[in-house]
């Protein structure tokens, strides 16, 4: 193996290490924001239910991020690099259009009354 071959594999790994921590530091960030949204949406439940709708959202996607790291750390060379970096934008293609029908849903159903938000009368 060429010291060239050695040297792309260490930038794969380190790149991908790179992209571990900063997800991980943006995870913090997002854990942090979540449990301040939880706090000050107790008083309305219907929102809230979005909330953890959204929040199960950024799970999946921390989730989808992590695995794309790791797999980042694993790429030889550019065609793996190419190849895992095009994999991990079609799933987040497929995980936003999917994400974004589920919400649109939930939100119809509120908005016809399936689901009842509480009147601000019953809520005095």
């Amino acid at each position: 193996m060429t010291e060239e071959n050695e040297d792309q594999k260490q930038f794969f790994k380190d790149l991908g290490a790179t992209a571990e921590q900063t997800v991980a530091e943006v995870r913090g960030f997002e854990e942090n924001y979540y449990s301040l949204i939880q706090r000050t949406l107790t008083a309305l439940p219907w929102v809230a239910d979005y909330n953890k709708k959204l929040h199960g959202y950024v799970e999946q996607d921390f989730a989808a991020a992590f695995e794309f790291a790791h797999e980042l750390s694993q790429a030889k060379d550019m065609q793996d690099f190419v190849r895992i970096h095009t994999e991990y934008t079609q799933k987040c293609l497929q995980s936003c259009f999917a994400q974004a029908r589920d919400f649109a849903e939930t939100y119809i159903k509120v908005a016809s009354g399936t689901v009842r938000a509480p009147s601000l009368y019953s809520l005095g």
